[in-house]
């Protein structure tokens, strides 16, 4: 990895885990840390991920060659437009954030044209961190993200060089590069966290404060709690799941076909269809938790690039999602950089 200075923008558990990453090789980079709330970047420095923690963004990006973005989605297009000043050509930057479609379009509206950038979600591999949520800076470790799945998003025109790069950020870190097209992943996260949101909303909506509510609230235990946590981050969940309504509508239509599904088994005196319905359910969650016991189940050549513009051997080791590949399939990419 080339990169001689890193500059982090914002700090929680996934970015001061990539800076204790990066700290961790044989030749380290210069790290500099920066957060709205300086005392977060003072403690992720203090913790050792920070060679500095500066107060003020441009100070922060000043003479970078690599620039991550860790903020929540809803400030992340301020932040490409402040920061977009004071990067130096050839500077690559990526972001953390779960969604892509949104972050590419401002990537674009904002960032120079001589930067490289490519969209990052980082997905901790799960036999390394179980089911425990992974936040705070108390969660944060240097191997954190060793075999994670480390996704990118590239612009249409991303050259291999630049491909080439951010796979040997992700290999830095022991993780698993994964270049996947932007709809696609997109499409991927409303089935696995926008839908939840959506449940969770719902499930409140049809009991907290409807008639009966002020005894059914008695019977309400762990399990009430647990279904309805997402709600605890309301502002955050919202705008994520505003930005990604268009695939959301397409998923909550499916759940809507289940949901009448069951209530016309319900509706039946016969309780075999609706017991099918529930075995079926618990033994495709049972072979989930089996597999993602078993760690992330990408592997290493399990396609191959040979048609992706490359600059080395380690090219040809990358996954890349469906839809990407067969686009990429069409022919070679053009340099971001004409």
């Amino acid at each position: 990895m080339n990169f001689k200075r890193v500059a982090i923008i914002g700090v929680d558990c996934i970015s001061v885990s990539i800076a204790l990453g990066l700290k961790a090789q044989p030749e380290p980079p210069e790290i500099v840390g920066y957060d709205a709330q300086a005392v977060a970047a003072d403690l992720a420095r203090a913790q050792g991920a920070f060679d500095r923690a500066e107060r003020k963004l441009d100070q922060a990006c000043r003479d970078a060659d690599l620039v991550i973005v860790s903020v929540p989605l809803s400030t992340i297009r301020e932040t490409f437009a402040a920061i977009a000043p004071h990067l130096q050509p050839g500077c690559y930057v990526t972001d953390t954030a779960s969604l892509k479609i949104p972050v590419m379009r401002w990537a674009e509206e904002l960032l120079p044209e001589n930067v490289s950038f490519a969209g990052g979600h980082l997905v901790p591999n799960p036999a390394v961190v179980g089911f425990d949520p992974q936040e705070g800076l108390e969660s944060a470790r240097a191997d954190l993200l060793k075999e994670a799945l480390y996704c990118f998003t590239t612009p249409h025109q991303t050259s291999g060089a630049e491909i080439q790069a951010f796979t040997e950020l992700a290999e830095a870190l022991e993780a698993q590069p994964f270049f996947i097209d932007v709809t696609e992943h997109d499409g991927l996260q409303a089935g696995v966290e926008g839908l939840v949101d959506l449940l969770t909303v719902a499930l409140l909506r049809a009991t907290v404060d409807t008639p009966g509510w002020q005894e059914m609230r008695k019977f309400a235990s762990h399990r009430f709690a647990v279904a309805t946590e997402a709600a605890d981050d309301a502002h955050a969940r919202l705008s994520i799941t505003f930005a990604n309504r268009e695939n959301l509508i397409r998923r909550l239509d499916v759940l809507l076909r289940e949901l009448v599904h069951l209530r016309d088994l319900l509706n039946l005196d016969d309780a075999e269809p609706l017991e099918k319905t529930f075995a079926a359910a618990a033994k495709g969650r049972a072979r989930w938790i089996e597999e993602r016991n078993q760690g992330m189940w990408v592997k290493r050549g399990d396609t191959t690039t040979d048609r992706i513009p490359t600059t080395g051997d380690r090219i040809g080791g990358l996954i890349f999602g469906e839809r990407l590949a067969s686009r990429l399939k069409k022919g070679p990419d053009r340099s971001r950089k004409e």
